[in-house]
Formats: structure tokens, C-alpha cells, sequence
């Protein structure tokens, strides 16, 4: 009969896997069934073979890395890189709108045209004033080399010159004013013309054509990206100290896909690209954002995805084992470890993690390559050796 400690650590576990995905569960429950059998399999054939043997058999197992690493699931939100509102910035009638609500959009590309009589009148004033503005100072620079002439030779007076000279800076002076007023007329004018900022996909355009737009009427659509694009998500400090590493470890090893709404996974990986610089004090978590390519936009701003977080490379020397061979005593956890020489099992404390692919990982207490009794440690006595059995063999012999 299976050890009472077992199903309870069974049970335990099944309780905890209530935040894991729901095959794990299962995997258990089968796992829990077949034990049974099986160690009741093994109690029968032995007492028939040989009803005075006194060692008694066990299942055991030797401890090994899991055959693929945990997953972690959390919730997370879909967030544009770069989101923009276009916004007017000076006042005009719309005169045409370029592209087709919805569609995607190029950095650069005309979305928008104003009307630009009154600015390129505007423009083409300011071109003539700097103009005569530079006919003025020829002038003047002309008629300040007669006066210097003039001084030398007593003609005019000092006066005179020095009122040449100031006429001179008083020109240059209009022209440097002018050629600023033209910049900025002319930085006006392009206003007219409003393009795309961002590579992304435009939405609703809220202005039609022949509306007078002022920079007070508000976005006239917006603009998001899409490629490459953020999910957002948060982990419990935790597990980001014990799985990861911590903070400056986890952009290198975490993987991180995401399931959409219809249950299918998205295409393509992501690499988390951001950390926050804080823990939240109330959840004890810290928030951080993958960056996915997101080449076939599935990843749409504002959706919600589920998080399959893994790590790259802390699983793969993990020591991991069959469920059964976990005890559970107040609270605490045990597996019985088999002395290869004796057959003789002890007792050891572990610490348990994760479930990956039916085998329960061992964070601490077992190595790599250890026996562990994995059903039948109800028939363990203390310095008593036991006859092991090949859990291989015996897991095959019940298929």
C-alpha cells in the first residue's frame, strides 16, 4: 500500500499546481494512480516469489535533469514602443487627407495638407524685404568707400563717414532680422504639410477634409507602432532572485513568448529589453517589458496576452524527480537517498520547485545521479537494507 505521506505530499503539490497550467495537475493524478498500482504490482509478486524474503523491494530511481525547462505564466498587457497623436500646429482648412484610415504608415509620409495661400504669401513677402534689405546695404557699403575717399581729402566731415558706417550696420542688422522672420515663416509654411513621425498604423482620422483645424481642435488621428512592439508584465522578486539570477542576469537568460487570446502561441520569441528601477512594496513584484518583433503584427496595442516566461540556461543541471519519491512531513519535504554500496536508504530534507514535464525539480538536498527511492519507502526501516528495483523497468513491465 502507498505510503500515507506520499499522498499527502501528492496532494499538497496538486493544491499548489493550482497556478500552473492544468496538465501538470493531471500529470500528477496519473502519476499518483500508477504509483498505486504499481507498488501494489510489486507487494504481490514478491510475497508469491518468495514469502520469507525479509529485505524489503523498492522502486528507485537515479535523480536527473529535467527534460525541459518550467514555464511560468503571468499576465501581461500589450503597449506600442512609440505612440503619437497628430496634432495641427497652426490654423488652416483642410484641404486633404492622404492616406486610408487604419492602414500602416511610413515615418515621413504626407498625411495631411492645409491651405498655405496666406503663409506662402507670407514667405514670399518676407524673400522680397531681405532682398531689398541687401540692395540697401550694397548701397550703403558703396557709398561708405566715396566718403572714406572723401574723408582723406578733407571733402566731408568726420561725421559724415561715421554716418556711412552706421547705415552699413543698420543694414546688416535688417537682414539678419529678416532672415529670421523668413526661417520661421517658412518652418510655418511646412506646417501645412503634415506627415508621419513613426513607422506604425494609423488609426481613425478624426478632421475631414474642408474642417478649419487650429492647434486647439485637438489629434487629428493617432499613430501606433507596431513593429517591434512591448508586453508587460510582472514577476515576484522572488522569482526573479531565485529563477533568474536577478536583475542583471535575467535580459540574458529569460525567454519569453506569449499565448493570444484564442490560445495559440505568437510566432516569434521575445528577450525582456526592460527592467523597472523598483520593487512594488504592496505585491512584492517588480515590472518589466519583453520587446518582440512582431513581424506579422499579432501583438496589437491594449490587448491582453499570457506570459510563457522561461530561462535559457539555470534548468538544464537542475537535479529533477518523480513526484512519488517526495515525502512530506509538517510542512516539510523528504526523499529517501540509496546508499549504492549498502542498499541501505537515509532520509534527506529538499526543496522543491517547479513541475517540468511530469518530474518534480529538487532546488536543494539531492545531486545529480543519486538513487532515490521513488515508491515503496513505507517498507524502509531504519538501517535495514532494500532490495531496489528499477523504476525503468517496472514503469515498463505496467504499459
Amino acid at each position: 500500500m502507498l505510503d500515507n505521506h506520499v499522498f499527502l505530499c501528492y496532494i499538497n503539490k496538486i493544491f499548489t499546481l493550482k497556478k500552473h497550467k492544468e496538465d501538470d495537475v493531471k500529470t500528477f493524478i496519473k502519476l499518483a494512480v500508477s504509483s498505486l498500482v504499481l507498488s501494489q504490482s510489486i507487494a504481490i509478486s514478491t510475497a508469491s516469489e518468495n514469502p520469507r524474503q525479509a529485505l524489503p523491494s523498492v522502486v528507485v530511481e537515479k535523480a536527473s535533469p529535467a527534460a525541459s525547462r518550467a514555464v511560468r505564466r503571468y499576465v501581461g498587457s500589450v503597449e506600442a514602443i512609440n505612440s503619437v497623436n497628430i496634432m495641427p500646429r497652426i490654423t488652416g482648412e483642410l484641404r486633404k487627407v492622404n492616406f486610408t484610415e487604419g492602414s500602416l504608415v511610413k515615418a515621413g509620409q504626407l498625411l495631411y495638407e492645409l491651405e498655405d495661400t496666406t503663409y506662402q504669401a507670407a514667405v514670399q513677402a518676407l524673400e522680397a524685404q531681405l532682398e531689398a534689405q541687401k540692395a540697401t546695404l550694397e548701397f550703403a557699403t558703396t557709398e561708405y568707400a566715396r566718403k572714406y575717399k572723401l574723408l582723406k581729402s578733407n571733402v566731408v566731415s568726420t561725421a559724415a563717414h561715421e554716418q556711412a558706417l552706421m547705415e552699413i550696420n543698420v543694414a546688416k542688422a535688417n537682414i539678419k532680422r529678416l532672415e529670421a522672420s523668413l526661417t520661421d515663416a517658412r518652418n510655418t509654411l511646412s506646417y501645412t504639410k503634415i506627415v508621419s513621425p513613426i513607422n506604425g498604423r494609423i488609426g481613425k482620422s478624426i478632421a475631414s477634409v474642408g474642417n478649419l483645424i487650429t492647434p486647439q481642435s485637438g489629434a487629428m488621428a493617432d499613430i501606433q507602432q507596431l513593429a517591434p512592439i512591448y508586453v508587460k508584465f510582472s514577476i515576484s522578486e522572488k522569482v526573479l532572485r531565485r529563477d533568474f539570477g536577478g536583475v542583471n542576469n535575467i535580459a540574458a537568460v529569460a525567454r519569453v513568448k506569449a499565448m493570444l487570446a484564442d490560445g495559440k502561441i505568437a510566432s516569434e520569441t521575445a528577450r525582456i529589453t526592460l527592467v523597472d528601477n523598483k520593487i512594488n512594496a504592496k505585491s512584492n513584484t517588480i515590472t518589466m517589458w519583453a520587446t518582440f518583433p512582431n513581424t506579422k503584427f499579432e501583438l496589437l496595442p491594449g490587448s491582453f496576452v499570457t506570459v510563457l516566461l522561461t530561462a535559457e540556461d539555470n534548468r538544464s543541471k537542475t537535479p529533477s524527480v518523480l513526484p512519488s519519491a517526495v515525502v512530506m512531513e509538517n510542512d516539510s519535504c523528504f526523499v529517501w537517498v540509496l546508499d549504492n554500496k549498502n542498499n541501505i536508504p537515509s532520509r534527506r530534507k529538499v526543496k522543491i520547485g517547479d513541475t517540468v514535464a511530469g518530474r518534480l525539480l529538487i532546488l536543494d538536498g539531492v545531486k545529480n545521479g543519486e538513487t532515490v527511492v521513488v515508491d515503496g519507502t513505507h517498507k524502509i526501516r531504519p538501517n535495514t537494507p532494500v532490495v531496489p528495483v528499477d523504476a525503468k523497468k517496472v514503469f515498463t513491465a505496467g504499459k
